[in-house]
């Protein structure tokens, strides 16, 4: 497992959807985490509440965790083959530790929230791959962009060109 801190979260302008980026703690390797935007809305909810401030839902986990007498120790952040980035929250009661599954968002607002670690299972990275080039019919090289290419400075006429309308 890797140890990781939450970094930064954004929105991206164009697919619409909160991106969450980790790191780890040496600095070494980011993480970016896509979040759909009403799955990550607890979460910003979460970044952007004041200390005394509340959150229903969070309150409430915080209550059934003070009643059962269970604490909340640490997040885990896996590869889930076929279905991608898994989180979980790890739990320590009388019985030992317990594992509830939950969104990734979710668990990284409860990690937040109680200032608990972050770790990320070491496969998490092997399964990072590149987004591909995505190239659109605007990308296309166009009428304009194919001449910008072949002109050259001879092609210009070293003297001002003259103005046969002013002679006119």
């Amino acid at each position: 497992m890797i140890l990781v801190h939450f970094r930064e979260m954004r929105t991206c302008p164009e697919h619409h959807h909160a991106i969450i980026l980790l790191e780890d703690v040496d600095g070494h390797r980011t993480l970016a985490v896509a979040a759909d935007r009403e799955e990550s809305v607890r979460l910003w909810r979460e970044l952007g509440r004041q200390p005394n401030g509340t959150h229903a839902i969070y309150d409430f986990v915080d209550r059934l965790l003070l009643a059962f007498g269970v604490a909340a120790t640490r997040i885990v952040l896996e590869y889930v083959p076929g279905e991608g980035l898994a989180g979980s929250l790890v739990l320590q009661g009388p019985e030992g530790d317990r594992t509830i599954s939950c969104y990734p968002s979710d668990a990284l607002a409860l990690a937040k929230r109680g200032r608990l670690p972050i770790f990320v299972a070491g496969d998490v990275f092997s399964h990072v791959q590149p987004f591909p080039s995505v190239t659109s019919a605007e990308d296309q090289p166009g009428e304009v962009a194919e001449w910008l290419e072949r002109i050259n400075p001879d092609d210009f006429p070293s003297t001002p060109p003259t103005d046969h309308l002013a002679a006119d």
